[in-house]
């Protein structure tokens, strides 16, 4: 449990605290709405590991943490580790008050799951979603240095002199993001392919990297999280991680192993993938349309 708040500054949200807002955890458990359950908690009717919390910013792991409403005890969720192929059109977030379809729509599992970071409407590719505030944090923060692939798609040949500048690094956000590695993959009927990889989180990171040295991006696909890759997900479809893939996970993220090994005995495995999507003829052109109208008007 933590009692410290996200900062205002830039990038803040990368050295967000690990875990979940109490009266978000309140609320998923069906205690009351999220209102109700703030009010609880200032009312001082709730207790994290046998202490009384008062204080709304107060963040829990809720996999972890012993938790009370009124001396009664919350049952903890099995812990969940999801591997998303997203397609293109789907917005990377819970919940959309526009009503455009999100990650959400394509996951349908009992434990309250959530994505890990953000892939833009328009990036396709592997999006993690869990449960465990813990392992999301580190996940996103670029401090354990988890690798992230990416493949560009683009119709026009990068020159030497492009892919250099970006291996040597472009600024974005006024930060310098140095990738570990950009190199030309192969060429496809669908485009050529550059393969980027960082562990930088930043939003539209690659898009921008790509910009600021001309070249286009025609689709954008993120291939792989770590040791956790998208091979045999199809589009819109998911599955769980391996017990081998969480092990690894864990290890890359500096959290014991043992720990891995107890969430593996614990959670739920659908290793099939479930689901799929595609979109329908003439939809795909018009997404490519409006990406493309957006990043003109970048």
């Amino acid at each position: 449990m933590t009692d410290r708040h996200a900062s205002s500054r830039p990038g803040a949200e990368n050295d967000r605290p690990p875990g979940e807002r109490l009266q978000r955890v309140l609320a998923a458990r069906g205690v009351a709405s999220r209102r109700a359950s703030e009010e609880l908690i200032v009312s001082g009717r709730v207790q994290v590991n046998g202490r009384t919390v008062t204080q709304l910013g107060t963040r829990v792991d809720p996999l972890h943490d012993e938790i009370r409403v009124d001396g009664k005890l919350l049952r903890p969720q099995r812990p969940r580790y999801i591997a998303l192929n997203k397609p293109s059109g789907f917005i990377t977030t819970t919940r959309d008050e526009k009503q455009r379809w999100t990650v959400m729509d394509l996951v349908d599992v009992e434990e309250r799951v959530y994505p890990v970071g953000r892939l833009d409407r328009d990036t396709q590719g592997l999006l993690l979603l869990t449960n465990d505030g813990t392992l999301a944090h580190r996940v996103m923060h670029p401090r354990y240095e988890l690798a992230k692939e990416y493949h560009v798609i683009t119709h026009t040949r990068p020159t030497d002199a492009q892919l250099q500048r970006v291996r040597s690094g472009v600024d974005v956000d006024g930060r310098r993001v140095v990738p570990d590695e950009c190199r030309l993959l192969r060429e496809t009927p669908e485009g050529i392919i550059v393969k980027v990889v960082l562990h930088e989180g930043l939003y539209h990171v690659v898009r921008q990297m790509m910009r600021a040295v001309g070249i286009e991006v025609a689709r954008l696909r993120r291939v792989r999280i770590g040791p956790v890759s998208l091979q045999g997900i199809p589009p819109g479809a998911w599955r769980d991680l391996t017990p081998g893939e969480l092990v690894q996970l864990f290890e890359a993220l500096d959290l014991p192993p043992e720990a891995a090994e107890q969430a593996n005995a614990r959670r739920r495995l659908q290793l099939t993938p479930v689901g799929g999507f595609q979109h329908p003829p003439g939809r795909v052109q018009a997404l490519r349309q409006g990406a493309d109208a957006e990043q003109r008007r970048r």
